[in-house]
């Protein structure tokens, strides 16, 4: 009976190392994410003699069911602040190594999708890897790539560690850009959601989930002043949560973070997302 592995001299001398340090040299070639600061570019891109651009929302008014006309005052971010995974960017790197051999292929496979964070953005129309790399000028430009349509399945669900941002756009917006408002509007971006679940309901066991929820239900008011504030009421604020649900077909994710929604919904979805499968 022939035996399914080669004889050790048939082995390429690279194989032999320890699995160890075949990892390190592969770290040093492949792409990798890291964090980076990005006020290292802003100063490269402006002068220090202009102005910072002003953004189009400085206040929040969120008007509450009290029955008084009490309005409750907040900050407001412009929208890339608002966004999370900003700071994620790509370090370019040779992935020939890839076409070597098979093993060697499928090692640096799972390192390269297993241990590098992947910036996803969801919407109404659209799932998109946010793909950021740094230049040698300490530049980081972006790239928005069709998340499930680029990368194959097989390496799709290698992939272990994201940054999910999800965004409901207020009714306004949702009507100029899609022709869909109000419930329709909260039932495509959670449609759109549920197609990413397809795919990460099949991944064993994700390490690291952070999710945000951009915004809400929306609308538009002009102050004598001129200047364009935002106003959202709670309740909308309630509803336009909800198309998170989805991610509750999750399980055993090692470690889960849920941010722009109420601190109760986000306790509920982290304890859902992080049980063993069949305890809720």
């Amino acid at each position: 009976m022939q035996s399914l592995f080669p004889p050790p001299a048939t082995v390429p001398p690279f194989l032999r190392l320890p699995l160890e340090l075949r990892q390190q040299i592969y770290r040093q070639i492949l792409p990798h994410t890291s964090t980076f600061d990005l006020r290292l570019q802003i100063r490269t891109e402006r002068s220090p003699s202009r102005s910072p651009e002003r953004t189009e929302y400085n206040l929040t008014f969120v008007r509450r069911a009290l029955g008084d006309g009490v309005w409750k005052m907040q900050k407001t971010l412009p929208k890339t602040d608002r966004e999370t995974g900003n700071d994620v960017v790509w370090l370019r790197g040779n992935i020939s190594i890839l076409a070597v051999s098979r093993q060697i292929h499928e090692e640096c496979a799972d390192m390269l999708y297993g241990d590098n964070m992947f910036v996803v953005d969801v919407a109404f129309d659209r799932i998109q890897f946010r793909y950021r790399w740094r230049t040698a000028s300490y530049l980081t430009p972006n790239r928005d790539i069709l998340f499930l349509e680029h990368f194959s399945q097989r390496n799709l669900l290698r992939i272990k560690n994201y940054v999910i941002n999800v965004e409901h756009v207020d009714d306004y917006t949702g009507m100029v850009k899609y022709n869909h408002g109000g419930r329709g509007l909260t039932a495509g971006i959670r449609q759109k959601v549920n197609e990413l679940m397809d795919l990460l309901s099949m991944v064993p066991y994700l390490h690291r989930l952070q999710i945000h929820l951009i915004d809400g239900a929306i609308s538009r008011v002009r102050f004598p002043s001129g200047r364009v504030h935002r106003v959202q009421d709670e309740t909308n604020f309630s509803q336009s949560q909800t198309v998170l649900d989805p991610f509750r077909r999750l399980y055993n994710v090692r470690k889960a973070q849920i941010t722009g929604v109420s601190e109760q919904y986000a306790e509920g979805l982290g304890i859902s997302m992080t049980s063993p499968r069949g305890v809720q």
